[in-house]
């Protein structure tokens, strides 16, 4: 039987000082300001208690309807286990998510209960990467142990529930703990499928891209029947096949003119998601500056391609090469 640990993973990132810049929206209350005691008082297990936390972290989100905070705290004097917060402003804060130490539940329930406040983000227009990326990693690292063991165990005490979306198709949002369809491919939590569309192949039709999360290996899991695998990133034949291995991001492209899917893998649509700090890829259209300038470099590059960040700072484009039907990838002859 498996047995993580949930929620203490992020205290300790956020311990080492790790996590990476807030999105513009998203703001941490200095020191001593009305609102951040404000939060604190709200995070007391009675009112008027004198406990002091230590607060590893918090942030101020403001979303499309309302403002939430955000918070990893725990009792100086480890009076009780300390755990993670999401709070709501309504007249005045108040706690509507939280996962604390103490008790258990089982993978799949923790698993959901992750997913809960990633859709909660979405529907506020909230990057969840700007509060802390390890929500929506915590989300995935629970689903597929719950895939991987129906046994599973998570230790956590769970909260409030959020309300439940009533929207149709919710369930793309990411992978479903414990489906039984134990495909390898599950829509990423961050990114509704699809992400975007565009003409790649050039038949006049969008076609649909989506950011996927590729589960590990076994446990009766495979990949579907008729999905093309490339890594068009890198030349070499032994990149082009997947290991059993979890990968957090990939792009899955269904093309209009034959309904082919291509599951496109490589670090580097991580990377461009942490670059970015968004969607690894953004549509560009076939007659822009932009494409006669790849044009160059690439002569290949016909119709509506995905351009893409690196570390380096110079945009790459993926686009369908109709000569060798195929993805490829232009990189562009430029010094940074």
């Amino acid at each position: 039987m498996t047995l993580p640990r949930i929620s203490f993973v992020i205290m300790l990132l956020s311990l080492l000082g790790i996590m990476p810049a807030a999105a513009q929206q998203v703001r941490t209350p200095p020191p001593g300001t009305s609102e951040r005691t404000q939060i604190l008082d709200a995070l007391r297990p009675s009112p008027g208690s004198k406990i002091r936390f230590v607060v590893h972290q918090m942030k101020v989100i403001k979303g499309k309807t309302a403002t939430y905070a955000y918070a990893v705290v725990a009792p100086s004097k480890q009076e009780y286990d300390g755990g993670e917060y999401l709070l709501k402003q309504d007249g005045g804060w108040r706690v509507i998510w939280s996962v604390t130490g103490g008790g258990t539940d089982d993978c799949r329930t923790a698993a959901i209960y992750y997913q809960s406040a990633l859709r909660l983000f979405q529907a506020e227009g909230i990057d969840p990467d700007g509060v802390n990326p390890q929500i929506h990693e915590e989300y995935l690292r629970l689903a597929t142990f719950s895939a991987e063991d129906p046994d599973c165990t998570a230790l956590g005490d769970l909260g409030p529930d959020l309300p439940v979306s009533d929207e149709k198709g919710d369930d793309r949002d990411g992978p479903q703990p414990g489906n039984q369809a134990r495909s390898r491919i599950a829509p990423h939590p961050r990114f509704r499928a699809p992400v975007t569309q565009a003409d790649l192949d050039g038949d006049g039709k969008p076609d649909a891209i989506s950011v996927v999360h590729i589960l590990p290996g076994g446990a009766g899991r495979d990949l579907p029947l008729g999905i093309v695998i490339a890594n068009p990133w890198d030349s070499d034949a032994s990149a082009q096949g997947l290991t059993d291995e979890d990968q957090t991001m990939a792009l899955v492209v269904e093309n209009s003119r034959t309904s082919t899917r291509y599951l496109l893998h490589s670090p580097y649509v991580e990377i461009s998601a942490r670059v970015g700090a968004g969607p690894p890829v953004g549509v560009e259209r076939a007659n822009t500056r932009l494409a006669r300038g790849f044009r160059k470099d690439c002569p290949d590059l016909r119709h509506d391609f995905l351009r893409m960040a690196t570390e380096a700072g110079i945009d790459i484009a993926l686009f369908w090469n109709a000569g060798t039907s195929r993805y490829d990838v232009c990189w562009p002859n430029e010094i940074p």
